[in-house]
């Protein structure tokens, strides 16, 4: 049987305009707890805005300084925009994301206007309630997953981030992994007015020289300890994939440390493992 796109994607989906601002861009994203926001013209698609651009706008030096109210969608946006067909396929989907690296398709219907919104969760999802079974998570978890210990300061970990393919680290404290950071977690913490609030932690301490008090104030770069998602729940290889499937849609998650008897790091599986795994059935 096969299993359409229409079945789960995501409607009704949020979008803005190309003249909208960032800044209203960023407070959808806030709202609705979402990565993505789809650029719309009348009902056609035209673009998207990622929260990964809110980074990369600052290595532009005519928009660095300037607030996110001042900066228009139209300037930021990708405008190679990947869409699918509403009557294509599950695999389909996720054959599209793992070839072009992203994470979410606009769905169109056949006069090209936009439906709905399809993403990696949506396939796991679908996994989950359709290929009991088939594959286990040793057979598509990722065997060198990046990793970090809870004392990499932030700067480390961002780069970390952006290196690895499902932008997510695993802190690990003795071959056990202790935490989990992904990029959701950091992204907006590298806006600059908002770095500058979150990312110093003060502390105080008081001297006595030459008979008066002085108080000195340090300023520390956070480190991963400060910011993971601790007590990751985990999952054995020779789990179902499925199994795996469920406990991410379950408790809103997009990873699992795979470990073994021990509790010892052996891999990850992340919702890109799980659409490799349906691309490939």
């Amino acid at each position: 049987m096969v299993i359409r796109i229409s079945s789960y994607m995501t409607t009704p989906v949020i979008t803005a305009r190309p003249t909208d601002t960032l800044a209203h861009v960023r407070n959808l994203m806030l709202r609705h707890k979402i990565g993505r926001v789809i650029i719309v013209q009348g009902d056609k698609p035209v673009g998207i805005v990622t929260k990964t651009d809110f980074v990369k706008i600052l290595g532009f030096q005519r928009r660095k300084h300037r607030p996110l109210d001042d900066i228009t969608v139209t300037e930021v946006m990708s405008r190679e925009l990947i869409v699918v067909e509403r009557t294509k396929s599950i695999k389909t989907a996720a054959r599209i994301m793992i070839k072009h690296g992203i994470s979410g398709l606009p769905v169109v219907d056949e006069r090209g206007s936009l439906v709905g919104i399809i993403t990696l969760t949506d396939i796991v999802k679908a996994y989950a309630e359709n290929f009991q079974g088939r594959l286990k998570v040793g057979q598509v978890m990722r065997t060198k997953p990046t990793t970090v210990t809870p004392l990499h300061s932030l700067y480390h970990v961002i780069e970390a981030i952006s290196r690895d393919e499902a932008k997510k680290v695993i802190v690990v404290d003795r071959g056990k992994p202790v935490g989990v950071i992904t990029q959701s977690d950091i992204v907006f913490l590298s806006i600059p007015f908002m770095y500058a609030i979150r990312s110093k932690v003060r502390k105080k301490m008081l001297i006595v020289e030459k008979d008066r008090i002085a108080a000195i104030r340090f300023y520390m770069v956070p480190v991963a300890s400060d910011i993971m998602t601790p007590n990751p729940l985990t999952i054995r290889p020779e789990e179902d994939l499925s199994l795996a499937a469920q406990t991410m849609i379950k408790n809103n998650i997009s990873c699992l440390p795979v470990v073994d008897t021990n509790d010892n790091l052996l891999g990850i599986v992340t919702k890109l493992e799980v659409a490799k795994g349906i691309a490939r059935l």
